[in-house]
């Protein structure tokens, strides 16, 4: 028989069928659980739990009579209202309504997909099961999408789910869910539920929900082992820009947490479209934040890199809600005023450290840097332009639009009045040299004039549906939309849930690596999940990477993990670097960052009501700039947002427009805002100052620091913000909590009959294992 011929693959797949079927009829007479030699045989106590996942055992210093934060008995209600009285920074950034990330916008329960295929364990406690789990994986994946409907009555569109029965599945390789649709499902995350074992010495992501994976990527070993941990099997979101779809934002500038966009040309775009919002960097605001010229780290300068303003342009997904044209005149005007204005000068009230207003003084806010340890008086800001000596006021108003409702900040600076006035007859005398930052030598003011418009363009504003987390400044680098149009469509509805995962490692070697790597990467995917997953041995555990949209994290804990301890790259326990993604009521415990996001993430993203114990460093936006993310009641080691300096290779600022709210932790946690951009902190539990290593930056913006105003705040911001954009009253909160707070969570159908799919419903072909799949798109359809 040739090889290759039609024959000859036909007898290959008869034959693996017929073991197919053989093990499945095995499966229907016993039910193995029998770990393997370096799987330790799980110790019990009541109910079930495995005694490793205690969060609280040999550790002394947890007070275990307190309720842990992944153990809150009610979310969404009783429903307080987010609160009004937050004013916006010295530049109009407000604080974000974060609430629409997560599944399906944060406020649809989780789908329960019916069960399409399911299989039992192994008599075999060795036999490797990745191949018939993958099959059956594709085969649901190759039905087609149907119609479901939700707790709440809203439908989506799925597939089926592949139902894993309670026992031990050894698994060489990956898991890959790379269809619209698709579940992996299990009968229970605890010792007698379903347990798959991450087997292999090699490092390796365990289980895939990713719709762009190189089309030569395969889950077995062989390749693994091989190409494993290359960045080149996931990559880059490929995303078609045409010329003729994209308009630059307006040459003004655009604040935090406004929905409001100005464009130079409206027509170009319409009404429910989605778009790409993104945000442009120069080298003068790579120079305004000191990360141009990095401080070496020391004993080993090498590492160090500056920041390259080219690896910052961040992108912003969004939807269009309204379109508002505008005359070219007002545009004209209002991008004149951007460039001529930036180099003035705030009238400011400087504050302390716990957010007290001191007297009156001169602020510089060049283009260099502006001191963030001044906020603007809510009453009145004066600006002075130093040349014309021009005096520009305005009065900001609450009532205008109070903090949590959707009104635009703008409105707040639309009376702008100009009128001569004598620089020295108004302001103070020049401050001392710390106030100030020298002014920029305009050797690139070329690029600061606006842009030649296309006389053509009609420009106006874009409303759109979340919020920005960037700022936008035409002097710093500006910005553009586009139409988002991918090369190839990502997947949908896809998740993995009550599920054990352990990784198999040397049982006498606690900083072993040489096995699985992340428990589970979601990326390039959108409307996601992961939910009731406990992992064990793993050297890291849930990321939602670069290309995730809108992905839930839920009722997991990450425990007992194996690598070196101190060293970075590992036990990242919760890492969401996509876009409006949310993890709730999570554990993790033994972690180095528990709760973190990665380098240039863009947001807005969620961490809420979720506790780490025994870290050995900080929760917090980790590496290089991250924008907009909510850490919301969590309980960590160490939680900071502040600039980083050396550490890592040169990371810089970790983050700006970070709301932290309520959160606690043990050691002295360090609160900065870089120049530019504000971080802020409301109602933290524990202490502040400066961090061992402690780089140049100025304190956060401080807000409600008094208990009796913290007593009249919500108890979180993320439910408030939820409840007060769903309706905003307790009705509308009590729905809530029983669809996503605590009452709505994920309860699984009783294990069903046994059952095993035969050979001919889990269809195998030899090339490249499934040669006809392999190169296949999900077209969301």
């Amino acid at each position: 028989m040739k090889p290759g011929s039609k024959a000859h693959k036909c007898a290959r797949y008869c034959t693996l069928a017929s073991l197919l079927l053989a093990a499945g009829l095995l499966a229907h007479i016993s039910h193995a659980q029998t770990p393997t030699s370096n799987i330790p045989e799980p110790s019990t106590v009541p109910g079930g739990i495995i005694a490793p996942e205690d969060p609280l055992r040999n550790d002394n210093s947890s007070d275990t009579s307190r309720l842990l934060n992944n153990h809150i008995a009610q979310q969404a209600y009783p429903y307080t209202p987010p609160p009004n009285n937050f004013p916006p920074d010295q530049f109009g950034n407000m604080i974000p309504d974060f609430s629409q990330v997560g599944y399906r916008y944060g406020n649809v329960p989780l789908p329960t997909v019916p069960v399409m295929i399911t299989l039992q364990p192994s008599t075999d406690p060795l036999v490797d099961d990745r191949v018939r789990i993958q099959a059956a994986i594709d085969q649901v994946g190759h039905q087609p999408l149907q119609p479901l409907t939700l707790r709440d009555g809203s439908t989506i569109k799925a597939r089926g789910a592949v139902l894993l029965q309670a026992g031990f599945y050894r698994i060489a390789g990956s898991l890959i869910l790379k269809k619209s649709g698709v579940v992996l499902r299990g009968e229970g995350n605890q010792a007698n539920g379903t347990i798959l074992i991450a087997t292999g010495d090699f490092r390796h992501d365990f289980i895939f929900l990713h719709g762009l994976l190189d089309p030569t990527f395969q889950g077995t070993p062989q390749y693994l082992a091989q190409y494993g941990n290359s960045k080149e099997i996931t990559p880059k979101d490929p995303l078609i820009i045409r010329d003729e779809h994209m308009s630059p934002v307006a040459d003004e500038y655009v604040p935090v947490g406004t929905r409001r966009v100005p464009v130079k040309d409206i027509a170009r775009f319409r009404v429910g479209q989605k778009v790409v919002i993104e945000r442009q960097a120069k080298d003068s605001w790579v120079d305004r934040l000191g990360t141009s010229h990095i401080s070496p780290r020391p004993q080993d300068p090498s590492r160090t890199m500056n920041w390259d303003a080219r690896q910052f342009s961040l992108r912003y997904m969004r939807k269009i809600t309204g379109i508002e044209p505008r005359s070219r005149e007002e545009a004209k005007s209002a991008a004149e005023f951007a460039i001529q204005h930036g180099g003035q000068i705030f009238m400011a009230k400087k504050k302390n450290r716990k957010g007290m207003y001191k007297k009156k003084t001169e602020v510089n806010v060049s283009r260099l840097a502006i001191q963030q340890e001044y906020v603007i008086d809510p009453k009145r800001l004066e600006l002075i332009d130093q040349e014309k000596k021009e005096y520009l006021g305005y009065s900001w108003d609450p009532s205008v639009a109070p903090y949590g409702h959707t009104a635009d900040q703008s409105r707040f600076f639309e009376h702008v009045h100009h009128s001569k006035k004598n620089k020295s007859s108004h302001s103070p005398a020049r401050g001392s040299e710390d106030d100030y930052e020298d002014e920029d030598d305009d050797e690139d003011d070329e690029d600061d004039e606006p842009l030649e418009d296309d006389p053509h363009w009609k420009p106006g504003y874009l409303t759109i549906d979340i919020p920005t987390t960037m700022n936008m400044d035409p002097i710093y680098g500006g910005g553009i939309v586009y139409n988002l149009e991918r090369e190839t469509p990502i997947p949908h509805d896809v998740g993995v849930e009550n599920l054990a995962l352990w990784s198999e490692h040397s049982p006498t070697n606690p900083e072993d690596e040489n096995h699985a790597w992340y428990a589970v990467t979601i990326d390039h995917c959108e409307h996601c999940w992961a939910a009731d997953i406990r992992t064990r041995y793993f050297a890291s555990g849930i990321r939602a990477a670069a290309g995730a949209k809108h992905t839930t994290i839920q009722d997991c804990s990450i425990t007992d993990p194996v690598s070196l301890r101190s060293e970075g790259g590992r036990r990242y326990m919760y890492m969401l670097q996509g876009q409006m993604g949310l993890v709730k009521r999570c554990f993790a415990s033994d972690s180095r960052h528990d709760f973190m996001s990665g380098a240039k993430t863009a947001g807005p993203n969620v961490f809420v009501d979720s506790e780490g114990i025994r870290a050995n460093n900080d929760a917090g936006p980790h590496d290089r700039w991250t924008t907009g993310s909510l850490y919301d009641n969590i309980r960590s080691n160490a939680l900071n947002v502040r600039n980083r300096g050396w550490m890592g290779t040169g990371q810089g600022w970790a983050g700006v427009f970070h709301v932290v709210f309520r959160c606690a932790a043990k050691q002295i946690a360090t609160f900065q805002s870089p120049p530019g951009g504000t971080n802020w902190v409301i109602g933290f539990q524990g202490h502040t100052g400066a961090s061992t290593v402690q780089f140049p930056g100025d304190d956060a913006t401080y807000l409600m620091p008094e208990a009796s105003d913290l007593s009249k705040a919500p108890r979180s911001l993320y439910w408030a913000q939820l409840v007060a954009r769903m309706g905003g009253n307790d009705t509308t909160a009590k729905i809530l909590e029983g669809l996503v707070g605590v009452e709505g969570k994920n309860t699984y159908p009783a294990p069903l009959a046994r059952q095993f799919a035969t050979a001919e419903e889990i269809q195998v072909n030899e090339a490249a294992q499934w040669p006809d799949w392999t190169n296949e798109t999900d077209t969301g359809k």
